[in-house]
């Protein structure tokens, strides 16, 4: 699986293999810029490429306190 974050024009920002790491990466921009945390998005893709699941925003990503 990779996990891709994207931001609202469609450029990759950064990728990862695990999950978790993808999530933080993703808690983190929410935090830093919490303007554009509707505009940035997680996508789940198989090894041949396929989106699978649901794309999740980093604005529904819980920011650690």
């Amino acid at each position: 699986m990779t996990y891709s974050i994207f931001d609202s024009t469609g450029n990759l920002l950064d990728a990862f293999t695990d999950r978790a790491a993808a999530l933080d990466c993703l808690a983190g921009i929410a935090q830093a810029e919490p303007e554009s945390a509707n505009d940035v998005f997680l996508i789940t893709q198989d090894d041949d490429g396929n989106a699978v699941g649901e794309t999740v925003y980093a604005s529904a990503v819980s920011i650690p306190a």
